[in-house]
């Protein structure tokens, strides 16, 4: 799909940039969250896990974690830079996990990258792949519509980009079978955020 080829190629050639620049912005908030709804034995799934961020700070805290993401890049660079976590190469469209194989799923600003008619098979599969009462953390940019835009954070590079209202989201999430425990809104809180995020925490 053009889109998607598209926005993988963006992220691959300002790979160094990208997590220079995200490598402070863990949303702190979020995971603790997160992980107060977990058990630590948990097996964690971070869903477009980027050059590694996140799955580094669950890592080190002692939770077992697997980081996928589709742009080889970025999981070369998670790999020089996080030694403790398990990453691959791997399509979310295509998730590879046995069913019922994970205790959670963080899903940072992953999904923002995926066309609003594709979310809901997304979303079924890492249903399916949760184990009873998984745990399944995501995040999107707030708004309406989709697009294909540079992103004048990175020379203009393009990048596809859907956005969601909260009303939406909650209705294709219980949809998929998810029961929200938590659903919130946070206004941009730094010059790199370009909307408000919807924070959205379920579990199967």
């Amino acid at each position: 799909m053009r889109e998607y080829k598209i926005t993988i190629e963006s992220y691959d050639k300002t790979v160094q940039e990208y997590a220079k620049n995200v490598g402070k912005l863990h949303p702190y908030k979020e995971s603790k969250i997160f992980l107060s709804l977990i058990n630590k034995n948990s097996l964690i799934l971070d869903l477009g896990c980027g050059s590694g961020r996140d799955s580094k700070i669950f890592a080190d805290k002692g939770y077992k974690v697997i980081g996928i993401d589709l742009s080889r890049k970025m999981i070369e660079t998670a790999k020089k830079l996080v030694k403790n976590v398990d990453f691959r190469i791997m399509d979310m469209m295509k998730l590879d996990f046995k069913k019922e194989s994970l205790g959670a799923i963080w899903a940072n600003a992953a999904f923002c990258h995926i066309r609003k008619k594709d979310i809901s098979k997304v979303i079924k599969k890492c249903y399916k792949i949760l184990k009873k009462n998984g745990v399944f953390y995501l995040s999107l940019k707030e708004g309406q519509g989709e697009l294909l835009i540079p992103d004048e954070r990175y020379s203009g590079v393009g990048k596809f980009w859907s956005f969601f209202k909260k009303n939406e989201i909650e209705r294709i999430l219980k949809g998929c079978g998810f029961k929200i425990i938590k659903i919130y809104i946070n206004k941009p809180k730094n010059s790199y955020a370009t909307h408000p995020w919807i924070s959205m925490f379920c579990r199967k």
